[in-house]
């Protein structure tokens, strides 16, 4: 089986241990909190812990949470929150989570540590830098971090969309050789079959992960991608279903339990080309048919010659997407001018058909 060699050849130091908003949350409770799980998820971070494997956490459920005190304060809110609500029910929830999480690790002797973060912070490179290293110094202390996105202020343009992606991206900082996601259902379902392990991502697979399922914004096919984030970045990922006593144990202890997903790559990927997977794009460049194919094919720079559209509005050093004429992106890279220079490069062919626009150095394509 993938995952009996994933943990027999690999040394498993460092996780990060992602947790859904369905198992957090309890309507039942006066905070609107499920103790019993922040409970259940110490102690299986002690568990690591005892095994030598350092361990945070990326949490959902502020937004449940803030709704729940208010239902509790007699305030209803209907439909759907829009982004601003959002916004504001996060503000009231993410205090009481962090504060449950701080009383049941202080009885363990574990201090608390709450990092909220932005996609806006994985813009610049310095920025995301030293966000790991804060992880890293947080990690000599001993304290457990608890990540999650900054609801508070995130605008849509400015949101990792769902905390399957956060975690992806923490598990990358954090140098993980394991990403744990806690969810509500047994694992990756495919006709109504769990599929215990992928050792790699088709388009089937894709397809049939779906869309969203309890309250919160994430979905199967976001766990499938950070899957897919994570091999590109040497991890592994592991869907695991919360509700189980121990899943987290259970799992090291060998059970069956959930989805296991390990994409072996050939290559390592530079801490640079780690930041440029997920670094949000400000914009884009669309390729004729000859540059898709020199550089998904040849590891080719892209040349300005091979540019037939700019879509949105960058600056050089900026990182772009890059996509096909068929609208499919093949990669993203750091550009190296701005959407301005490369449309005036546009009309006027034949000037600076041999600018390089993205150096394969700071390039980064899609499998």
């Amino acid at each position: 089986m993938i995952r009996a060699r994933f943990l027999e050849r690999n040394a498993v130091r460092r996780v990060v241990i992602k947790i859904g908003t369905s198992l957090i949350s309890d309507a039942e409770a006066p905070d609107g909190v499920n103790h019993a799980m922040i409970e259940k998820l110490r102690d299986e971070v002690l568990y690591l812990k005892e095994r030598g494997v350092d361990a945070m956490l990326v949490s959902s459920g502020a937004v449940g949470t803030g709704r729940h005190v208010l239902k509790a304060y007699g305030l209803h809110l209907q439909n759907e929150p829009s982004l601003t609500r959002r916004q504001a029910l996060s503000a009231i929830g993410q205090s009481r989570i962090v504060s449950r999480y701080a009383q049941a690790f202080a009885e363990a002797k574990i201090p608390v540590a709450q990092l909220l973060i932005t996609a806006r912070d994985f813009r610049d490179r310095r920025a995301y830098l030293n966000i790991g290293h804060t992880i890293q110094e947080l990690r000599k202390m001993g304290a457990l971090a608890i990540i999650n996105e900054n609801d508070t202020v995130s605008t849509d343009e400015l949101q990792f969309g769902d905390n399957d992606l956060l975690s992806a991206v923490v598990a990358s900082l954090f140098r993980a050789d394991l990403l744990m996601i806690l969810t509500s259902v047994e694992g990756f379902l495919v006709g109504g079959e769990r599929v215990a392990e992928l050792d790699r991502i088709t388009k089937t697979h894709r397809n049939e992960a779906g869309g969203p399922e309890g309250p919160g914004r994430g979905g199967m096919s976001t766990k499938i991608r950070a899957g897919e984030l994570c091999g590109k970045t040497g991890g592994a990922l592991a869907i695991l279903p919360g509700e189980h006593p121990t899943p987290i144990r259970s799992f090291f202890d060998g059970e069956d339990i959930g989805t296991f997903i390990h994409v072996p790559q050939t290559k390592k990927l530079s801490a640079r080309k780690q930041w440029l997977l997920f670094a949000r794009a400000e914009g884009g460049v669309i390729v004729d048919a000859g540059a898709a194919q020199a550089l998904t094919e040849r590891g080719s720079s892209l040349l300005s010659v091979g540019v037939h559209e700019v879509r949105g509005r960058f600056l050089a050093g900026e990182v772009v997407e890059i996509e096909d004429a068929n609208g499919r992106v093949l990669g993203r890279g750091i550009a190296g001018y701005s959407s301005r220079e490369i449309q005036t490069h546009l009309k006027q062919p034949g000037d600076r058909n041999g600018d390089v626009v993205i150096h394969r150095n700071d390039l980064m394509l899609e499998d």
